[in-house]
């Protein structure tokens, strides 16, 4: 090969390299860095924040951030305790209690009047026209009217003196509370508790009886001539008084009694208050 030729090949390579030296150096000055996660910022890393990223965005504004941000709802202490574990309205009384503790207690209370449950026959001591007044009450527990207040409801159609008696028990006052329906549809409001405290005893069956004095006093009385009292006098399982009084000055006085026998039991009992002997099948 002459020397003229090897010159001409050694020029052609020189400017090989002169073009392609600047394009390789280029590219590699090029190469993207290594790929850095976002680090989110210190808003929408605090508890409650709302993010509002959206993939198809690649990202949000900080306008769009602060106006959708969640702020913190304050939190109200009643007590000295943890503001979290605390209401945020404080109640009245003895406080906002559960309800089926609620129900537990009123149950409790009336346990000794339950005695009353069931059907029964009433004979007036006072005649009502000619004839003294029977009727067949009877004695139902009701838990649908007020479920969180549940009570015992008496219903009579042929009673005098009442259509309905509901029966139940604040455990707020310690308070029995009642209402008497008439037969005309008035109803007068009661409210009271034991003037003799329940006892067992046993009885000439040779069983145990339960005996009680609950008396209720009206609370709605337009005058206080017009102010009723009832005691329910449980006298033993089968048998009760239904005392109804009226208050004259000071004091009330008893204008009636229904003796209350359970239907199904007999007696033959002297009754000393009115100085007689009933008899009731």
């Amino acid at each position: 090969m002459s020397h003229n030729r090897i010159r001409e090949i050694s020029w052609h390579f020189a400017g090989f390299l002169i073009v392609v030296s600047p394009l390789v150096l280029g590219c590699a000055n090029e190469t993207a860095p290594p790929h850095e996660p976002r680090q989110p910022s210190a808003e929408a890393s605090r508890p409650g924040a709302t993010s509002t990223d959206d993939p198809e965005e690649g990202g949000t504004s900080e306008s769009t951030a602060s106006a959708e941000a969640v702020p913190e709802i304050p939190k109200i202490s009643i007590s000295n305790s943890s503001p979290s574990a605390q209401p945020a309205v404080a109640a009245e009384g003895k406080g906002e209690q559960d309800p089926a503790e609620q129900r537990r207690e009123l149950l409790a209370a009336m346990m000794p009047v339950q005695v009353m449950l069931g059907q029964w026959r009433g004979t007036t001591q006072r005649d009502v026209g000619d004839f003294k007044a029977l009727d067949e009450p009877t004695w139902i527990w009701d838990f649908q009217t007020h479920r969180n207040q549940p009570a015992m409801v008496l219903t009579s159609e042929g009673s005098p003196y009442f259509r309905e008696i509901r029966l139940s028990y604040d455990t707020e006052s310690d308070r029995f509370l009642m209402t008497l329906t008439d037969p005309e549809g008035a109803v007068r409001k009661f409210e009271g508790a034991f003037s003799s405290e329940p006892e067992e005893f046993q009885g000439d069956d040779q069983r145990m009886h339960v005996r009680y004095k609950l008396q209720l006093t009206q609370t709605d009385a337009e005058s206080n001539r017009d102010q009723w009292q009832v005691t329910f006098n449980q006298q033993e399982n089968n048998r009760y008084l239904l005392e109804l009084a009226k208050r004259r000055g000071s004091n009330y006085q008893r204008f009636d009694t229904v003796a209350t026998q359970r239907q199904g039991t007999s007696f033959a009992k002297s009754d000393t208050e009115y100085g007689e002997r009933e008899c009731i099948i």
